[in-house]
C-alpha cells in the first residue's frame, strides 16, 4: 500500500476513534456537555465533524507549508505547530486532572487527550519529512561556484 494512503488511513482511524471517545462521556459528562453547551461534541456525527475539521485543517496547513515554503521556514513552522499541539496537550492534561473533569468518564478524558496527540504526531511527521527532503539545487548558484560561467 502506498505510504500516503496508509498514513491517511491511519489518520482517519485515529480521528474516528477520537470522535467516538469524545461523544461517549458518562452521565455526569453528558450533563457537563449540556450545561457548558459543547454542542460540537454532543453526539457522534457532530464530534466526528469537529475532529475531522480540526485534523483536516492541520493536514492542509502542513501540506501547504511543505509545498510552498523554503526548508528553514517549513522547519520553523512545523516546530511552532508542534509546540502549540504540545501546549494544548498539557492544557488538556491539567484541565482534566481537576475533580470536575476527572469524573466525566475515562473515554471522554482519553478522547480529549487524543486530539492534541494526533496533531502533534502529524506535525512531527511533516517535520521529519521536511528535514530529510533534499532541496533542489539552484542552477545559477552552481554555475557561479564552478567558475565556468564567469562574466
Amino acid at each position: 500500500m502506498n505510504r500516503k494512503w496508509s498514513s491517511l488511513l491511519l489518520l482517519l482511524v485515529l480521528s474516528v476513534t477520537d470522535a467516538y471517545l469524545l461523544a461517549h462521556p458518562n452521565l455526569i459528562g453528558k450533563i457537563g456537555v449540556l450545561v457548558y453547551k459543547h454542542h460540537y461534541i454532543r453526539n457522534f456525527p457532530r464530534a466526528l465533524l469537529t475532529v475531522m475539521i480540526v485534523v483536516g485543517l492541520s493536514l492542509a496547513i502542513c501540506e501547504l507549508v511543505y509545498r510552498f515554503t523554503q526548508k528553514k521556514t517549513a522547519i520553523f513552522s512545523y516546530l511552532a505547530l508542534t509546540g502549540i499541539a504540545l501546549f494544548w496537550f498539557m492544557y488538556v492534561f491539567v484541565t482534566f486532572s481537576s475533580f470536575s473533569y476527572r469524573i466525566t468518564g475515562k473515554s471522554f478524558i482519553y478522547g480529549a487527550h487524543l486530539l492534541p496527540v494526533i496533531l502533534a504526531g502529524l506535525n512531527l511527521r511533516y517535520l521529519v519529512k521536511r528535514i530529510l527532503a533534499r532541496e533542489p539545487l539552484n542552477d545559477a548558484l552552481t554555475e557561479g561556484k564552478s567558475g565556468s560561467g564567469a562574466v
